[in-house]
């Protein structure tokens, strides 16, 4: 009996206490491994928390840059004459002046701000268009002349105040399904989505090309390069274009490459109808403001010297 009990104790307690040791090994790899697991949460929540924070900032100092870029714009717009910076005699190239064009061309304001500024007297008037012009700007992308005196008759109609169709063009009875015709000046150039007979090429072009905020003749030298191709030809375009985008470009200049002469319909100097993108980058945030305005540098009285016409 004690031989047997002997056997027993120095068999069964060894593997008892293997047996607890286990088990504790186990809770201890448990244990570590929810805390390994949770640590990582930890961190990658708080790399997520300095991610955003860092974002945060950046977005805050790039709607802070834009802002400054907006108010040095304006100011150099209200004090220096709005001409494209080849014809100032200035060659103070610190100043916005000296970089500034009028024809969407990108330049730098201040560090990481970039602007576009686009002469709203550069295009068609979309109220009271040129039409011999804006049939040879639909004509580069329509090939039927037919389909381009459809679309020009139908956009006509869209905003006449009166029910005479045009030959080519559709009244209310046209739009009966839609609900109703404008028959009133557009209130914005994208209102001509509505209009049948455009196709989506056709739109875009329109839209690139047009302006609802322009007041008077056209502004060649500040003309789209699409426009520029319709009035001074293929080959003129080329240098006036490539001579704008170096700031070389001079009036004398563009008079003896295009062959144009101011009249009526046309002229040399930009006009306070303008276009104003910018766009701020700092890091991975953008901040960017998009406005048409009109400038009245001399304004009196009740007048205000800016009038905002659309800004967002």
């Amino acid at each position: 009996m004690s031989r047997n009990g002997f056997h027993l104790t120095s068999t069964v307690i060894p593997n008892m206490k293997n047996s607890q040791q286990g088990i504790a090994l186990i809770q201890i790899l448990l244990l570590t491994g929810i805390l390994s697991v949770l640590a990582l949460y930890i961190t990658q929540t708080a790399n997520s928390q300095i991610t955003q924070a860092l974002w945060a900032e950046e977005k805050a100092q790039a709607q802070v840059a834009l802002h400054s870029a907006e108010a040095s714009l304006l100011f150099e717009l209200f004090t220096r004459s709005n001409t494209n910076s080849q014809y100032l005699e200035s060659q103070d190239t610190d100043t916005i002046a000296e970089r500034w064009n009028f024809f969407a061309v990108p330049f730098n304001i201040q560090n990481n701000v970039v602007a576009k500024i686009q002469d709203q007297s550069g295009l068609i008037q979309l109220h009271y268009p040129d039409v011999s012009l804006l049939k040879k700007l639909v004509a580069t992308i329509e090939s039927s002349q037919n389909n381009v005196n459809v679309i020009i008759d139908h956009l006509l109609d869209w905003q006449d105040i009166d029910n005479d169709q045009r030959l080519n063009g559709g009244e209310i009875d046209a739009y009966a399904a839609e609900g109703a015709i404008r028959n009133g000046a557009v209130p914005s150039i994208y209102d001509i989505k509505h209009i049948k007979s455009i196709s989506p090429a056709v739109r875009q072009l329109i839209v690139s090309n047009t302006t609802i905020y322009q007041s008077g003749a056209l502004s060649i030298v500040n003309a789209t390069p699409d426009i520029l191709h319709l009035i001074a030809g293929d080959s003129a375009a080329k240098q006036i274009i490539a001579l704008r985008n170096n700031h070389q470009m001079s009036n004398e200049k563009f008079k003896g490459i295009s062959g144009i002469n101011e009249d009526e319909d046309s002229y040399y100097y930009t006009s306070n109808y303008l276009m104003i993108d910018l766009t701020s980058k700092l890091g991975q945030a953008t901040a960017r403001k998009k406005m048409y305005i009109h400038l009245q540098p001399y304004a009196e009285g009740n007048a205000q010297p800016i009038n905002i016409f659309k800004s967002w």
